[in-house]
């Protein structure tokens, strides 16, 4: 092989800018494979490397830059490593070459036998012989490469050279103006620092640095090799701050810096100072302290730009952290000193505080919060000093502007010890001037005028929940109330709305328990209110949501409670597609987060199987509303196809089918329960089947098929002729004759619906088995409470809707049989809550009676009525006090002699905030006290007039807003009845 032509062809393409692509892969691939060495190459190359002509030399360097580059480290034999660096530092000094004399050294000095010494010898002659900025940018960027390369790789040469590293880098970039080249040095810096000592040349290093700050340029548009300023900015700072001797030389300037009229030179400077807060010893921050604080101040007081703001208070906090002394130290110069420069923030703040007119409110509350964040010293002094200022001036005051400004203020300090590593220690000597000011247990106005003020009070408020162990159980309750009800309650001003939702969310996710307890009842309560409005609704659920997609820990209880109040049919039909909205968001929300596997399979379970089933129920109400209204024939061909689908699995035990596939029973049950009672039903044996249905119903697990059998059987039986009926009934009391558990209690109540509307004797034979049950306290109360399956109302089984056979005065004749029988019984007992379960029955038994049938024998009743107020609770309650209301309209005189011993007592203690008083019950207790002045004279209800006013007082400050206006009219009526009377 002739390497001398290879070598000459290559020179004269050099010359000719021709392509050389296939002379250097001939040349690297020949000694990779051993037909020539690098030996062999050198001496081909050596008339051009020895000639006098620079361009010769250069060509010839050219070459063996490009071979060596691209050679295997396996090629390149160890021993000649040593002997080509000696040849490449000599030829340093050619500043012809000195570019691919650069790049042959970083080609060797990859190699493993590159040793230390090589990199000693490389750097010295690159300092001693080069001047690199007198080169153009390509060979200054690649002796800066070449430098950081060896620092990185060969430590040990760096440390070695020592000063003479540091100056000779120094010089190396002095005059340096290519951001490509000054961000590859000021990468370089923080390496050297942490190798080398660089205080005895510290002065040198640094000036040749700090000249650059702050440096700006403009990259190139649409290159993305360019380096975007705010790269270079943060290289620039990490350079600057990267050793604690620059600390003297550098603070002072910064801080001029900050003075600077451009933003970004502020900016700039504020963040450099933040981190070298972190870097350099406090000490130096010391002289400079004051003029630091003042020109925050200002900059903070002008807010002209919110980025300028945020970047002073950063540093103003960083800095009073780092002369701040350590939590444990003891050392009483240190803390006097602090103590001394806090006085910078506190001298102007405290003036401020204390002058007629606060200035800057807002600014100083800032000031303070950062100095107080700094550290637990900083945020004890700040808080001894502003605090019993602010609590006095609150105390005294009763300006609204001036009480909010100074409540601001102290929003800003308390904030600053809600860490509890940071909590200031005179917060409990002054916890109870706190609870003064914010008032836990005072609801928010629901006008528009100084909205601001009950707003700052909010957010005073989620503070002390925030503050560590600040609050004991009860008070943490009663603060959590106050915030949610102004998220509940429309307020004028939307923004208290917005606010007290915003800090719910906040509070979600530190306190989420809390939350859970105690807010998340009262919006799901409030939800289900009467009348409730459909802004209101959609307020609500977007605070929940809100909620819950801010704060996973409170997202499934939230789920769960909107979930139950659409299945239960809670919230008000238009009103349910606006919480399945929300429902979907905040899934979608959960199960796109990490852990969605778990969250699931939860979900699932809890929340989309009950959705599911409501949504069946729904679509079975439309079925029902068409199919009712279909003929006979049609009915009939209809139900061939539909047993077909549905008979199999509604007959079916539970054991052997899936609970998704009773799901939609539901429908099945709605369709055959709105037949004509002419409708033949597609089974050989209606007799057979009726008890089918029953043997399942008694035996299954499930709740939705043993609910669609019952409805099934009930509206067959009702239905048919008196002589069926009779076989029918036979054949399913056959069937449950030794089942007296709950599924045989729930067969007689439907039995007695089907029976009783037909005014059939065997439906009060079930009444009269299910009052034994409650007095031999055998499921007394499910006995008691399905009572309202027997009159109550239903989406289609045995109602007038889907053709319910029901006879003239039925309920008449019930009224006539059953209320008494249920009175006996109750003088009967002895024991309360066989009582009580009468009295459930008693009111399920008259909330569906006509208003002549009911007052017919309502003297009876009144008496078991005040009982079941007593005893009962929510809407049972309710009912029972609307029926005294209904009484004392019709026939006033009928309750007379109760009305003042009896009625209005139980009407007033309705009024209290506790469980069994629930909404319903305080608005129809107050609906009561409303009618009763317009009934009896004052002479009658006189003793009674105080007490009542005084519970009304109380009702006008309850925190459900119906309930107030409630109580607002019942109060003007009782308060004017001495007037009328003169």
């Amino acid at each position: 092989m002739d390497i001398q032509r290879i070598v000459d062809a290559y020179i004269i393409g050099l010359g000719d800018n021709a392509d050389n692509t296939s002379f250097r892969q001939a040349l690297v691939g020949h000694i990779a494979k051993g037909d020539t060495s690098l030996l062999e190459l050198v001496q081909a190359l050596g008339e051009y490397l020895a000639s006098e002509e620079a361009s010769r030399r250069n060509k010839g360097l050219h070459v063996l830059a490009d071979v060596l580059t691209d050679l295997p480290q396996e090629a390149i034999p160890a021993q000649a490593t040593a002997k080509l660096v000696q040849f490449f530092c000599s030829r340093l000094s050619d500043s012809t070459c000195v570019s691919h004399i650069l790049t042959s050294i970083d080609a060797l000095q990859r190699l493993p036998s590159f040793t230390n010494k090589c990199s000693t010898d490389v750097l010295r002659a690159l300092f001693k012989e080069v001047h690199v900025q007198s080169f153009q940018h390509s060979t200054r960027s690649a002796a800066y490469g070449l430098l950081d390369q060896i620092i990185r790789n060969h430590p040990q040469a760096v440390q070695t050279m020592g000063n003479d590293m540091v100056l000779g880098f120094a010089q190396m970039l002095d005059g340096e103006k290519d951001p490509r080249s000054l961000m590859i040095a000021f990468q370089i810096i923080p390496k050297l620092a942490e190798l080398v000592d660089i205080k005895n040349n510290v002065e040198d290093i640094f000036e040749v640095i700090f000249c650059y700050f702050p440096i700006t340029f403009k990259n190139r548009e649409g290159d993305p090799s360019t380096i975007s300023p705010e790269s270079l900015k943060k290289a620039l700072r990490a350079a600057i701050t990267c050793s604690p001797y620059f600390g003297e030389m550098a603070v002072k300037p910064l801080v001029e810096k900050t003075t600077a009229a451009s933003s970004s030179v502020k900016i700039d400077a504020y963040e450099t100072l933040v981190a070298a807060a972190d870097a350099y010893d406090a000490k130096v921050f010391i002289p400079e302290m004051e003029t630091l604080v003042e020109q925050i101040r200002e900059d903070v007081e002008m807010a002209a730009d919110d980025k300028v703001v945020d970047a002073a208070l950063e540093a103003l906090e960083a800095v009073y952290r780092a002369v701040s002394p350590a939590t444990d130290s003891n050392e009483s110069s240190d803390m006097s000193e602090t103590a001394t420069l806090l006085d910078y923030v506190l001298k102007d703040s405290i003036f401020q505080l204390t002058a007629d007119e606060i200035k800057n409110p807002d600014q100083i509350g800032k000031l303070l919060l950062v100095t107080a964040r700094s550290s637990a010293y900083n945020c004890n002094v700040i808080s001894d000093a502003v605090l019993p200022i602010v609590l006095e001036r609150l105390g005294a005051t009763e300006v609204l502007t001036l009480r909010r400004e100074l409540m601001d203020v102290l929003n800003y300090v308390l904030s600053a010890s809600c860490d509890a590593n940071r909590k200031a220690e005179c917060l409990e000597a002054d916890k109870d001037n706190l609870l003064n000011v914010y008032r836990l247990d005072a609801a928010v106005p629901l006008d528009k005028e100084y909205s601001f003020l009950h707003i700052t009070r909010l957010k005073g408020i989620t503070l002390l929940i925030l503050l560590p162990e600040f609050l004991n159980h009860d008070e943490l309750s009663l603060a959590l109330q106050t915030i949610s009800q102004a998220a509940i309650e429309r307020n004028e001003d939307e923004n208290v709305n917005k606010e007290a939702t915003h800090l719910l969310v906040q509070l979600a996710q530190s306190t989420p328990e809390q939350i859970k307890a105690t807010a998340l009842p009262l919006f799901l309560d409030a939800l289900c209110e009467d009348m409730v409005a459909a802004h209101k609704v959609s307020r609500l659920l977007n605070a929940l949501g809100a909620i819950g997609i801010a704060a996973s820990n409170v997202l499934l209880t939230i789920l769960d409670g909107i979930g139950k109040i659409v299945v239960a049919d809670k919230l008000n039909s238009s009103h349910c597609l606006l919480a399945v909205t929300t429902i979907r968001k905040m899934v979608e929300t959960a199960v796109a987060k990490d852990n969605a596997a778990d969250t699931s399979l939860e979900l699932l379970n809890n929340m989309v199987n009950p959705l599911l089933e409501w949504i069946v129920v729904e679509l079975a109400k439309a079925a029902v509303a068409v199919f009712s209204k279909v003929e006979q024939k049609e009915q009939e061909q209809r139900l061939v196809a539909l047993f077909d689908r549905y008979s199999a699995v509604a007959l079916s035990p539970s054991q052997t089918s899936t609970d998704g596939q009773y799901q939609t029973l539901p429908i099945f049950s709605a369709m055959l329960c709105a037949c004509w009672p002419q409708t033949n039903i597609p089974v050989e044996d209606k007799s057979a089947f009726v008890g089918d249905l029953a043997a399942v119903a008694l035996s299954t697990q499930n709740d939705i098929q043993r609910d669609v059998c019952f409805e099934i059987l009930a509206s067959i039986i009702n239905k048919c002729t008196s002589v069926e009926r009779s076989k029918l009934t036979k054949s399913v009391f056959d069937r449950a004759e030794k089942d007296c558990g709950l599924a045989g209690i729930l067969l007689r109540h439907w039995l007695a619906r089907a029976l009783i509307a037909c005014n059939d004797q065997a439906g009060y034979e079930c009444v009269r088995w299910l009052l034994a049950q409650i007095t031999q306290r055998s499921y007394s109360e499910q006995a008691a409470d399905g009572f309202n399956i027997i009159l109550g109302n239903h989406d289609w089984a045995v109602t007038p809707e889907t053709h319910g056979v029901f006879r003239l005065l039925f309920k008449q004749r019930f009224y006539a049989t059953v209320v008494p029988e249920i009175t006996s019984s109750f003088k009967d007992a002895n024991d309360d809550s066989i009582k009580t379960d009468l009295l459930v029955a008693l009111t399920h038994s008259v909330q569906h009676m006509p208003k002549n049938v009911l007052m017919s024998g309502i003297s009876e009743v009144i008496p078991l009525l005040l009982s079941a107020i007593r005893l009962t609770v929510d809407k049972l309650k309710a009912t029972s006090i609307r029926t005294i209301t209904m009484v004392i309209f019709e026939t006033p005189e009928t309750v007379k002699d109760e009305i003042v011993t009896s009625i209005i007592p139980q009407l007033t203690s309705s009024l209290s905030l506790t469980k069994a008083n629930t909404v319903h019950v305080r608005r129809a207790a107050l609906d009561t006290l409303s009618l009763i002045p317009e009934k009896y004279p004052f002479s009658t209800v006189q003793a009674a007039r105080k007490n009542v006013l005084d519970a009304l007082s109380k009702a006008r400050d309850d925190h459900k807003r119906l309930v107030r206006n409630d109580a607002v009219k019942a109060y003007n009526k009782w308060f004017g009845i001495e007037d009328k009377l003169l």
